[in-house]
């Protein structure tokens, strides 16, 4: 219906801007298409010239080797293993896919490919509908966050500011936040005991602030990012799900992620990475694997990566 109309406008003359990252529909629709790379106009394709390969090309153009830091021993074991698991938030959609300890399994797609609808439902925010899920060797199912979190499952959101922190709360208590009952004695939280777990995450870390009794809200970005993560690191994982792990922060602190997670891989934890920047997928994954309206197009071995394969899976091409 969306296309009908516009071919309406056009045919009354009405000069319509079509902005998608649908590229099928750019196709079906589109008499000139702009691709824009980095905030500038990376090329031009006339109607002759529109077609998946074409567009795709002037999405990408970067060198990603250096972001690569391969694994220092072969990986193990899954430690998450997901078969015709089906969610609420995609239920035309079903997902196989195996996370394995040691290894950094990114997962990409376009923006509504039901990523974070699936990270948040392993985690037990979304409903899990059909299929099973194994966290190491046991059927899992986690109903609420308190579950996931009482079996090492751990998820980094997407919006670390609506849903990884409490913004008006101090550094010290936001990482403490998920493990309460280790700071209690005497039936009251202990401020002292969370000072001191919040300064030993500051200092591993190397989150920049003075003092763990400030607000979260004073931080930049990728100190706000490495406060969730304290969170966490400041217990026992066994997978970590990363949902856009470096978004609105700067180059330097991304540097710092990316190494945090690779020394996560290293220690055994399986490490989950959902992203939207080709740069980061095809940089810092071992393995990828694509998902596309809930279900897996699918899956590049690290040999094959490139943005380009990356994006033909995301898009639905053969």
């Amino acid at each position: 219906r969306l296309l009908q109309v516009i071919a309406d406008l056009k045919a009354e003359g009405i000069a319509v801007i079509y902005i998608s990252h649908r590229l099928g529909e750019v196709e079906d629709c589109a008499d000139r298409v702009f691709g824009l790379r980095d905030g500038q106009v990376a090329g031009e394709l006339s109607r002759s010239e529109i077609n998946h390969d074409a567009m795709i090309r002037l999405m990408i153009g970067r060198d990603l080797k250096s972001l690569y830091t391969p694994p220092s021993r072969p990986v193990g074991a899954p430690v998450l293993s997901l078969k015709g698991v089906k969610i609420a938030a995609t239920p035309n959609g079903e997902v196989d896919l195996e996370l394995r300890s040691g290894e950094i399994l990114g997962v990409a797609g376009l923006v509504g490919a039901g990523r974070t609808e699936l990270a948040e439902a392993i985690f037990g925010i979304g409903t899990v509908t059909a299929g099973e899920i194994r966290l190491a060797d046991r059927v899992f199912r986690a109903t609420t966050p308190r579950e996931a979190i009482a079996a090492g499952l751990y998820l980094v959101p997407e919006d670390r500011k609506r849903a990884g922190l409490i913004l008006e709360s101090a550094i010290a208590e936001n990482i403490s936040l998920a493990d309460l009952r280790a700071m209690v004695r005497n039936g009251l939280v202990s401020e002292r005991l969370q000072v001191e777990r919040a300064e030993a995450q500051r200092d591993k870390l190397a989150i920049k602030v003075s003092d763990v009794r400030r607000n979260a809200a004073e931080l930049s970005g990728g100190n706000q990012q490495k406060v969730v993560l304290g969170k966490w690191l400041s217990m026992t994982p066994k997978v970590i799900i990363f949902d856009e792990p470096t978004r609105g922060i700067d180059v330097g602190a991304k540097a710092e992620i990316y190494r945090l997670m690779r020394d996560l891989a290293e220690a055994g934890v399986g490490v989950m990475m959902i992203s939207s920047d080709m740069e980061e997928v095809v940089g810092v994954s071992d393995r990828v694997v694509v998902l596309r309206e809930g279900r897996v197009s699918g899956e590049l071995p690290r040999a094959e990566f490139s943005e380009h394969n990356v994006l033909r899976l995301a898009v639905g091409a053969k």
